[in-house]
């Protein structure tokens, strides 16, 4: 079983609070074999190293940033630089930690950027093309959406107090951003346009509705908390928040109608 993913959520999580952890968790995350057995591994590795805290945790993805990408600009960094390449180093392979993860969803060999940066974010694995929920969701089923939900390291440092923030140079409804905010049967569900209509009368909210309404979402799920919203937002996809109507285009629009909401 490989457990390097899971480890990345699971040591924001110990670094924000493990009682938060322990009192926001629900215990189908908790109890989860991925969260069990990394949080075990996890501790082993801090017992090598300094137990010092760190102060601020920015986790930077690139997004499809395999061996071989990272080989190909390797060499081309080092020959731009005039050298032969394959010698130079980039200025994170001298960090004085490093790892490789294998990459996978629980319902495929080649994964998709919703289900590796839920893994990221939560410490679960799950199915490909679904958004901060377990692999019990059924893709496209709104229906199976609740009470599968996991808890993402951002929404445990909302809870903690921290201040939060979410930049991609993406659509920030992309897979890869909106698994740190949203819950999801399917990754395509940007704004509400590309929501079938029974998934929208069943109750399920668009990516973009629900960044938009991260704070109150989050506080309705846990009763007692009180948070104030992710802090900073930054991407494209300004499409998937302004309506389909030609009055709300932005002034620099490349097209006549910019938007693509049809609720208003």
């Amino acid at each position: 079983m490989n457990l390097e993913r899971a480890l990345i959520s699971v040591a924001i999580g110990l670094a924000l609070s493990a009682s938060v952890v322990a009192e926001i968790l629900p215990t189908s995350q908790k109890g989860n074999t991925w969260f069990i057995n990394a949080a075990a591994q996890l501790q082993q590795k801090l017992s090598l190293k300094s137990s010092d805290k760190a102060k601020n945790v920015i986790l930077f993805v690139g997004d499809g940033m395999g061996v071989s990408t990272l080989t190909a600009a390797r060499i081309l960094e080092g020959q731009r630089q005039g050298s032969p390449g394959e010698e130079n180093l980039l200025s994170f392979e001298s960090f004085p930690f490093t790892t490789l993860v294998k990459t996978y969803n629980t319902d495929a060999q080649v994964p998709d950027s919703a289900g590796t940066m839920t893994a990221m974010m939560s410490g679960l694995k799950t199915d490909a093309g679904v958004l901060g929920v377990d692999e019990d969701v059924q893709r496209g089923d709104c229906s199976t959406v609740a009470g599968n939900e996991v808890v993402t390291a951002l929404e445990l440092a909302e809870i903690k107090g921290l201040s939060t923030g979410v930049v991609s140079t993406a659509r920030i409804t992309h897979a890869t951003p909106a698994a740190a905010y949203a819950k999801s049967a399917d990754r395509n569900w940007e704004d509400i346009s590309d929501m079938p209509a029974e998934a929208v009368q069943a109750g399920c909210k668009d990516i973009a509705d629900q960044l938009v309404s991260f704070e109150q979402l989050l506080e309705q799920r846990y009763a007692g908390v009180d948070t104030d919203g992710i802090d900073v937002v930054m991407g494209g996809g300004r499409r998937h928040f302004l309506p389909n109507d030609a009055r709300f285009n932005s002034p620099d629009a490349r097209s006549s109608v910019e938007g693509d909401r049809t609720d208003g």
